[in-house]
């Protein structure tokens, strides 16, 4: 105690007196506090999932996605779901967005564009692989090894462009408004540590609004199978630049989130551009018939947005 209040006595003196220095404790917010000890509990491993568990946007007679049959199918797949507190995707409030001057995305995109595949939840193209892939015996993709599809440069660092997906309506919404389409071009940190797995991924958005048709879209959007699967696309020459570089010029929101379908992992970078491009109905039309396809009747492909919790866009 003597030790204490020789600090105490001299604070006072210093501090009009007042006798303690300590600030009051500040939320925790999403952070993690590690233990190098090894002697803290370990936490209890995830539940396993049920065989042939599978997750669903909605039951077949619903007209948009269902948040109750979300919870309860992607759940029993990937807990984290359920459990995460930086989930994708959000709304976006613009009376509430931090202006924090980011500093510009610039695509460098060099992928030889050999087929086109419908996954069973939608429209996409590539892999989800840092290598250019191939279709090989019975229409299955090989990959074409060392032949990488370039990159996005996010806010100086190099992401590898991995594919691009579409979701209708869009997942992210503006200030409570749903867009027709929405585009997820997915990226991963340039670090080939991470190669196979689901950390350091980007995301770079992109809205459609209802109007002409899509002459990009257009190369290459009737030939996406009606079933999963691939097919063959030959002779397109599909330039993802210069179509990306007429809109990321605009700003972007960016926010922490996490991939919109299961696992839901978290640490994803999203990035989604202000300036929508075009869609026509004829081209919504053609992925929702798909899904309808795929997915049991269930004629769309959006995740209910989540809570932004404590997260900043």
């Amino acid at each position: 105690q003597r030790q204490i209040d020789a600090l105490t006595a001299a604070l006072a003196t210093t501090q009009g007196g007042v006798p303690f220095n300590n600030r009051v404790t500040q939320p925790l917010n999403h952070r993690i506090v590690a233990d190098t000890t090894g002697l803290a509990p370990s936490p209890p491993p995830p539940p396993s999932n049920p065989p042939g568990a599978k997750w669903y946007y909605a039951n077949d007679n619903s007209g948009e996605a269902d948040p109750i049959v979300q919870y309860d199918t992607w759940g029993q797949v990937a807990p984290l779901c359920n459990s995460g507190k930086e989930q994708s995707p959000i709304d976006i409030d613009t009376s509430k967005v931090v202006d924090m001057s980011l500093k510009p995305i610039s695509s460098h995109f060099d992928a030889t564009t050999e087929y086109v595949k419908n996954t069973g939840h939608g429209f996409q193209l590539y892999e989800t692989h840092p290598f250019q892939h191939t279709l090989g015996a019975a229409n299955t993709p090989e990959v074409v090894s060392g032949e990488d599809k370039g990159y996005s440069m996010i806010r100086d660092q190099k992401y590898n462009f991995y594919q691009v997906h579409w979701h209708s309506p869009s997942e992210n919404t503006v200030d409570g408004k749903f867009y027709p389409l929405e585009a997820h071009f997915v990226h991963q940190l340039d670090d080939p540590g991470l190669v196979g797995g689901y950390h350091r991924l980007a995301v770079i958005g992109v809205m459609y609004e209802l109007g002409e048709c899509n002459e990009f879209l257009d190369q290459f959007w009737d030939e996406f199978p009606r079933e999963a699967g691939t097919a063959p696309l030959n002779g397109a020459n599909i330039d993802l630049n210069t179509k990306l570089a007429e809109v990321i010029s605009h700003g972007y929101w960016h926010w922490a989130g996490s991939l919109t379908t299961p696992p839901c992992t978290e640490g994803v970078s999203w990035n989604l551009l202000k300036k929508p491009m075009t869609v026509c109905q004829r081209q919504i039309d053609a992925l929702t018939a798909a899904l309808a396809t795929t997915q049991g009747g269930v004629p769309f492909n959006n995740r209910v947005t989540q809570p932004l919790n404590h997260r900043i866009v």
